[in-house]
């Protein structure tokens, strides 16, 4: 049996307020919870992933580079270096970051109910997609992405959409184009 995970509850300005297992964190309107998207770069390329088609929430949608939740005792970078581990087979060093939005999104019987900080940095390139996790991975340079998402909106992620608008407004996107 999977080991339950437990998510933390939080307010609108990411004080926490208690615990809950992800089932619970996700289902109906969902309770308020932790969690982070991350965009990194090799070579002034971005590497985004295609969300599995075994996904509860947006399965095939493209979407960030690597997405989680925070577990209590956690930081947000040590949150972040173990999924890209588990994601993306990746090491990642410190992120910076950038931006943090509060939103909710409904999907069926299921929804997103988050307050999510975004991440961003520079990694070495080498990655090993979890199939589990991603049905593909595709490296892109920032104006491609933003010309694509504006073409395409609904084959993105909700999150991916708001984490892209503030890494873009956050001045970090400079570096990059």
């Amino acid at each position: 049996m999977a080991k339950q995970e437990i998510l933390i509850l939080v307010d609108d300005n990411d004080n926490q307020i208690g615990t809950d297992t992800r089932e619970n964190c996700h289902a109906g309107k969902g309770k308020r919870h932790r969690a982070y998207t991350a965009f990194i770069f090799h070579n002034g390329r971005m590497l985004l992933q295609q969300r599995s088609s075994k996904k509860l929430l947006w399965p095939r949608a493209w979407d960030v580079s690597f997405t989680s939740h925070v577990y209590p005792g956690e930081t947000y970078q040590q949150a972040a270096s173990r999924r890209a581990l588990e994601e993306l087979g990746a090491k990642v060093g410190p992120l910076s970051d950038v931006h943090s939005f509060v939103y909710f999104a409904p999907q069926g019987a299921n929804a997103e109910n988050e307050f999510c900080r975004v991440l961003v940095g520079d990694f070495d390139g080498n990655v090993t997609p979890n199939h589990d996790e991603m049905m593909a991975v595709k490296w892109a340079r920032v104006p491609e992405v933003a010309g694509d998402l504006r073409a395409h909106p609904d084959s993105y992620t909700p999150w991916f959409k708001l984490s892209f608008e503030g890494f873009l407004k956050s001045g970090a996107s400079r570096r990059y184009f």
